[in-house]
């Protein structure tokens, strides 16, 4: 793809533009509103609320958190770096009953993400949630069946689909088939996450509301070792490793063999690495195996408890391989296309796709970039974001089912031309329970 090909196309048009300044985007009829729903200062809300920050026109009108000291802290950031003070919120339905407001950017836990993407698309606003969207999978046809019917505009933050380095490769992949036909994506994920510890019970602190904190998950009493992070660790709120850094490359990988819905998924590891005095609730190890239609497959082996450099001497990536050569995706936002003997025979990295320098810091100057389409889409009403509902919700899709097929100790099978399940086991699975009054599926039943 020339640079003048590239250009035209949204997320690197806003790379571009990004450079210097996009043309009348800071004018007020330009200006786009948005909430930042979970801002701790030592959370991923913070580093996406300051991106946001970075795209021309955006104003962040609300900060809202459950944590009352996160919604200090980041009225303070906000006013710091823009000039202006934005509303302090702790409920989200509060938010969403502002007329002027036009979107939302969910970094909230996991088993939020859902219910408030679903609220914010009820109440005609804009919607930018972290991976995964949903917390089980009938959350994600809940998602796409709401998406539909209200035609909002819907992102989640898989960055890397911004990437103008990943998509230019896609591109040629695509229009050149360089290594002929592209038929398996080996995928992986390393880190080694320390002791959680074992929490107590004691008294809710004054500074949150633990209610609101819960939302529609069942309700249990306040532990030490919850909040801010290690709710990732536990079934009620997170949805382990697998969700929270699978969806990165296993998304690149089916969006390189450009598949849908897998027919099957197998999933073998276990808590394999427990710490000492751990009340962590997950598996540790995950090896996951994907079949798609037309005998395509993809792998994926993750820890989270022994970290090390299993593939290209990276922590994370993913390869995928042709009829003869392979493809390189990096977490360094570097594409390298290699021979049959590994040799790299092309690079794309962001400097030469855009001329417009290197990434020192992908993931923040991705979620730029990415964000900058969110908005964009905004402006044009159009639901043809880099990540809309459907898309994203198959990514989702991905970890979510791994889990259900390592729970059930079976392969998780199904339909793949609609993503409906088949398999008997993993149909009991496909749900979540809800606290009485959250039930997701009131939303679904007028879909």
């Amino acid at each position: 793809m020339n640079r003048r090909v590239f250009i035209k196309t949204g997320s690197g048009a806003f790379a571009i533009a990004a450079a210097g300044k996009a043309i009348g985007a800071d004018a007020a009829s330009n200006r786009v509103r948005l909430a930042i729903v979970g801002c701790h200062e030592k959370g991923r809300g913070q580093s996406v609320m300051k991106s946001a920050m970075k795209v021309p026109g955006v104003e962040i009108a609300y900060v809202c958190d459950v944590d009352s000291r996160a919604r200090d802290w980041a009225a303070d950031c906000v006013e710091k770096i823009s000039g202006y003070r934005p509303k302090k919120e702790k409920d989200l339905r509060k938010v969403l009953e502002d007329k002027e407001l036009d979107g939302i950017i969910s970094e909230t836990p996991d088993h939020w993400h859902a219910y408030s993407a679903v609220l914010a698309m009820e109440a005609g606003k804009a919607v930018y949630v972290e991976k995964p969207c949903a917390f089980c999978p009938r959350e994600g046809e809940i998602i796409v069946d709401v998406w539909r019917r209200t035609g909002a505009v819907f992102q989640m933050g898989n960055q890397r689909r911004a990437s103008p380095a990943y998509q230019a490769a896609m591109e040629f992949l695509k229009q050149e088939k360089p290594v002929g036909e592209l038929r398996w994506a080996k995928c992986w994920y390393m880190s080694n996450r320390g002791s959680i510890g074992r929490g107590r019970s004691v008294a809710v602190p004054e500074w949150l509301d633990w209610d609101l904190w819960q939302g529609p998950a069942p309700r249990v009493q306040f532990r030490d070792n919850l909040v801010h992070y290690n709710w990732h660790w536990f079934r009620d709120w997170g949805t382990a490793e697998t969700g929270n850094n699978a969806p990165h490359f296993a998304d690149v990988a089916r969006w390189a063999l450009g598949v849908d819905y897998p027919e099957s998924v197998e999933c073998s590891g276990g808590l394999l690495f427990p710490r000492k005095d751990d009340d962590f609730d997950w598996p540790d190890v995950f090896n996951m195996s994907y079949r798609y239609p037309g005998n395509k497959f993809v792998s994926f082996e993750l820890s989270c408890h022994a970290e090390g450099r299993p593939n290209m001497g990276l922590p994370s990536g993913s390869i995928v391989y042709g009829d003869h050569g392979s493809v390189l995706f990096t977490p360094q936002d570097t594409v390298k296309l290699l021979d049959e003997k590994g040799r790299n025979v092309r690079e794309w990295t962001r400097k030469s796709v855009t001329n417009t320098g290197s990434l020192t810091d992908p993931t923040n100057s991705l979620d730029v970039i990415h964000l900058g389409k969110y908005v964009e889409c905004i402006r044009s009403r159009s639901q043809a974001t880099n990540a809309p509902a459907d898309e994203a919700v198959k990514s989702t899709f991905m970890p979510l089912l791994a889990n259900i097929a390592i729970d059930t100790g079976e392969a998780v099978r199904l339909d793949p031309s609609t993503g409906k399940v088949v398999s008997k086991k993993a149909a009991a699975h496909w749900a979540r329970e809800y606290a009485k009054g959250w039930d997701l599926e009131r939303f679904a039943s007028r879909a």
